[in-house]
């Protein structure tokens, strides 16, 4: 080979990592890292640019879910009009099934579906952070090659932190991997159950949703107290699990809160359960910038700060905020005092919502150590509400509550009083598993 091949050569692999670059900036990290990473550039005729992937499922993934995208960054570094092609590592681009431009591409065979599916949440568009990094992995690990699937998955939290869409987001992928989905609330799984009972179709309803490769159980805490429908959810998920499924079920509070029969809290127990955590200002800065660049939208610094200042509880509610600053901008509108106005209301809201939650929390604390909610946030010297104080103000700090505010809840504390009150706490919830699923719902 001459030295204007080897030259062309690194010229392609400087003008490839240019593309992923620009890609790194502008996708998800976890697809980013999992899929374009690994890539490299085989070669470039000057019209066809041909990208090696690890394996045939990265290939697929590529060409149907990031085309789009990879081509935009393409035009850019190699210029406008070029095809890409994505080949294994170590095949040769013959070995690919020739293609016919004027015979549009087989759609990948689709699983068959049991209840609706929302498609609209993707993994691209799942922002993940420290406070859901376990529950993103868990599921994308259910529908992506190598890697560990573990099944029950348990994703529990507050309304409006991202549940539903990540476990639509894994439904969605695994339908389009030609897998067979059953995608149900936990009131919908029990109206289909009951409706089939009444109807003598038992067996029918058994028999469709038993087969599937993957059951999906939103909303798990609505059939707390209903014991048939918690028996036919444990004989559903062991069949479906002993035909080598999965199983990925979302609830509001932690499973062991809601009263479970036995049998299902053991089997739920069996894989991973995981809270899902709201932002905090890092992570909501990132995602404000992640939202108004999907929306091609753009907002100028001093929004972008105050929108991250507020501690929206749940990611709806950012949601909400950061469409009401968009709209405001496209409006010509966007200034610190239309801003303010009409994130009001919503703040309002966050804060009743906020206080409400603490005093759930203080009430469930006081109530296990069997002591009265005043004493536990008034100066009391008592050994057992000096116990519960402590657990009260680590939970409450690690739901992003700052020292003062929790020293100002319990009666004016100082924050360096509280620094040692939660450190104490942190070290009973270590130790006693009771009291961490406590302070969790």
């Amino acid at each position: 080979m001459g030295d204007r091949a080897r030259l062309d050569s690194r010229e392609l692999v400087r003008a490839w990592q240019g593309v992923l670059g620009r890609l790194e900036l502008e996708l998800n990290p976890h697809n980013y890292t999992t899929w374009l990473a690994p890539t490299r550039a085989r070669s470039f005729d000057g019209h066809e640019l041909v990208i090696e992937a690890r394996t045939t499922m990265a290939c697929d993934y590529l060409d149907r879910r990031m085309r789009v995208v990879i081509e935009r960054g393409v035009a850019q570094g190699f210029g406008d009009d070029i095809r890409l092609s994505f080949v294994v590592a170590g095949e040769s681009p013959l070995d690919a099934p020739a293609i016919d431009p004027e015979v549009p591409p087989t759609a990948a065979p689709r699983g068959a579906v049991m209840g609706t599916l929302n498609c609209a949440y993707t993994f691209e568009d799942y922002l993940q952070t420290s406070g859901n990094q376990l529950a993103l992995q868990a599921c994308l690990a259910l529908v992506e090659p190598g890697d560990f699937a573990t099944t029950p998955i348990v994703l529990f939290g507050a309304p409006g932190l991202g549940k539903t869409h990540l476990v639509h987001a894994t439904a969605c992928r695994a339908k389009d991997l030609g897998r067979s989905v059953a995608c149900l609330s936990a009131e919908a799984f029990t109206n289909r159950y009951l409706g089939a009972l009444r109807a003598n179709r038992a067996d029918e309803f058994q028999h469709e949703i038993r087969q599937v490769d993957l059951l999906i159980i939103d909303d798990l805490q609505l059939i707390a107290g209903k014991t048939g429908t918690q028996v036919e959810l444990v004989n559903t998920m062991d069949e479906v699990s002993h035909r080598g499924g999965h199983v990925v079920v979302a609830s509001e509070r932690h499973p062991f809160e809601l009263g479970l029969i036995d049998r299902l809290t053991s089997r739920l127990s069996a894989g991973i359960i995981t809270r899902v955590e709201p932002f905090d200002w890092a992570e909501r800065r990132a995602f404000i910038e992640h939202v108004a660049r999907r929306k091609r939208g753009g907002l100028p610094g001093w929004a972008i700060e105050r929108l991250s200042s507020v501690n929206a509880p749940s990611v709806r509610l950012l949601l909400g905020f950061i469409n009401t600053a968009l709209g405001l901008e496209r409006a010509q509108k966007l200034d610190p005092r239309s801003l303010d106005g009409s994130l009001g209301g919503a703040v309002l809201f966050e804060a009743s919502t906020a206080q409400a939650g603490e005093g759930q929390l203080l009430e469930r604390v006081a109530q296990h150590f069997g002591v009265a909610c005043e004493d536990l946030v008034g100066r009391s010297r008592n050994a057992t509400v000096a116990e519960a104080r402590a657990v009260a103000a680590a939970g409450l700090q690690d739901r992003g509550y700052s020292l003062p505010r929790i020293g100002a809840l319990m009666d004016g504390r100082d924050k360096g009083t509280i620094s040692t009150l939660a450190r104490r706490g942190r070290a009973m919830l270590e130790e006693q598993d009771i009291l961490r699923h406590l302070i969790a719902g």
